[in-house]
């Protein structure tokens, strides 16, 4: 057994689970799906302020660190190094997920949690497409399901306006000077995501705020790269339209306000 995070005293990873730790598969807990700019974070600070009392499992980007790209660059024969390139992230996932069906839900699978150490409420941040959710469903028969949904227009512009700085990858190609609408059209992929009206639009946004070329170029990569890797559309449809007896809250986060978000989940939890 190996802690996730020496500060981290609730929540293992390994095979036999030492005394007092449970399989995470014989928990209630609470998974949120939504992709990059849905407002996952920005919610959950502000409802360990002013919601029920919960505990945030080691997250999504915990275990693709400590399970998912550590055993690949295992595997690879490679030393053990931290991956920092989104792009890069996406591409060990889905070949973790190729390896393993469920990807993200077979590595949150191996987590071993200790109930004593923590609050009873426990979440997950968070799972994403129609894979992982639908594997979630079968693994987790104690699971329910917080649904944080946004158009990729506005998840994008959430992106270009914040300074995370785990939002970054490797330009990849060469912009065509400072033509914002020539660089992004030669993204990869970018029509199955944004039209050109909206590539317009994006583009505008980015010189008023006087986002650079390569900044904005980058970004709009990330939101590109994980449509490609994930649905949100048909994870969000098979929870909500599928017989299962998982509770499901499906809230739109470009509609409601983030104070009603946090209201609206706060008193869903509370029922648990």
């Amino acid at each position: 057994m190996n802690s996730l995070d020496k500060a981290v005293t609730y929540a293992q990873v390994g095979e036999a689970p030492p005394a007092g730790f449970q399989p995470l598969a014989e928990l209630p807990f609470t998974i949120i799906i939504g992709l990059t700019g849905v407002g996952k974070s920005t919610t959950l600070a502000l409802l360990a302020e002013k919601g029920p009392a919960f505990t945030l499992l080691p997250n999504r980007r915990d275990l693709a660190d400590q399970i998912i790209i550590a055993s690949l660059q295992q595997e690879d024969g490679l030393a053990r190094q931290s991956v920092f390139d989104r792009v890069k992230r996406f591409e060990y996932t889905a070949r973790y997920r190729a390896k393993y069906p469920g990807g993200m839900t077979h590595a949150l699978g191996q987590l071993m949690v200790n109930p004593d150490k923590c609050e009873p409420r426990l979440i997950f941040d968070g799972l994403r497409g129609l894979e992982e959710v639908q594997h979630a469903v079968n693994l987790f028969p104690l699971a329910r399901f917080i649904v944080l949904d946004a158009p990729d227009m506005v998840r994008l512009t959430r992106l270009l306006k914040r300074g995370d700085a785990f939002d970054n990858t490797a330009l990849g190609l060469t912009l065509a000077g400072q033509n914002l609408l020539a660089s992004f059209l030669s993204i990869p992929d970018i029509e199955a995501v944004f039209d050109e009206a909206q590539l317009r639009q994006i583009a505008r946004m980015a010189h008023a705020a006087n986002i650079g070329a390569e900044a904005a170029v980058k970004k709009i990569k990330i939101i590109v790269e994980e449509r490609r890797n994930y649905d949100p559309d048909a994870a969000r449809i098979f929870l909500t339209r599928s017989q299962h007896s998982h509770p499901v809250l499906r809230i739109d986060t470009a509609t409601h306000a983030i104070e009603e978000v946090v209201g609206q989940m706060a008193e869903w939890l509370a029922r648990f």
